[in-house]
């Protein structure tokens, strides 16, 4: 874990974050620091809830039992300690690593082809493109095809941007994850995998 850390916070050039608010060097990490961070978000994210908030959600318990409302509570919670995690590490939250993971993964994507892998509304992934275009973590060129459209392209900043992200975000999904088995894990993945697919299959069928 310790070698994970330090390799993750050393791919972080201090000098390619524009946005970053402090200029101090990064310091080689203690022993289980990414897991501990993972950990405190879990612990800040369950604090939040008071006593008041936690009575009412055990009283609705009983009715709240629609599966869409079960999947926006783990979204929210998990999308929550994630960024309380991300932050102060690489300094981006889960949309915006999100949009730069696929950038990462698709050299030359266009922006309506990363609106419909990203899922993300037109409006809000342009000023998060222009962010990351801004940081230095991704830059843009003319379509040779096209000149109305731009292509994106990841840069070396941000590829190591994605790389630390990637090592802490292992780290985080197995923390908020620990309640399960391995078993359970895999086939929580594969259920999921499967409902993916098909939505997004169903939602091509309808031109969305």
């Amino acid at each position: 874990m310790r070698a994970g850390m330090r390799a993750a916070r050393q791919r972080v050039d201090a000098k390619d974050q524009v946005k970053e608010p402090a200029k101090e060097p990064v310091k080689d990490p203690a022993k289980g620091q990414m897991k501990d961070r993972a950990k405190n978000a879990s612990d800040t994210a369950d604090g939040r809830l008071s006593d008041a908030a936690q009575d009412a959600a055990a009283a609705t318990r009983g009715v709240s039992y629609f599966l869409t409302f079960k999947l926006d509570l783990i979204k929210s919670e998990m999308i929550s300690r994630a960024n309380a995690a991300y932050r102060p590490v690489v300094g981006l939250d889960v949309r915006s690593l999100r949009v730069l993971r696929i950038i990462c993964d698709t050299p030359g994507i266009t922006a309506t082809t990363l609106k419909e892998l990203t899922l993300i509304e037109k409006t809000l992934l342009s000023k998060l493109v222009a962010d990351l275009i801004e940081r230095k973590l991704v830059r843009r060129s003319i379509h040779p095809d096209d000149a109305r459209h731009f292509q994106l392209w990841s840069t070396a900043a941000g590829k190591r941007i994605r790389t630390a992200s990637d090592e802490l975000g292992q780290v985080l999904e197995t923390e908020m994850l620990s309640i399960l088995s391995a078993d359970e894990r895999e086939e929580l993945n594969r259920i999921v995998d499967k409902l993916v697919d098909v939505f997004r299959r169903s939602g091509k069928s309808r031109g969305d």
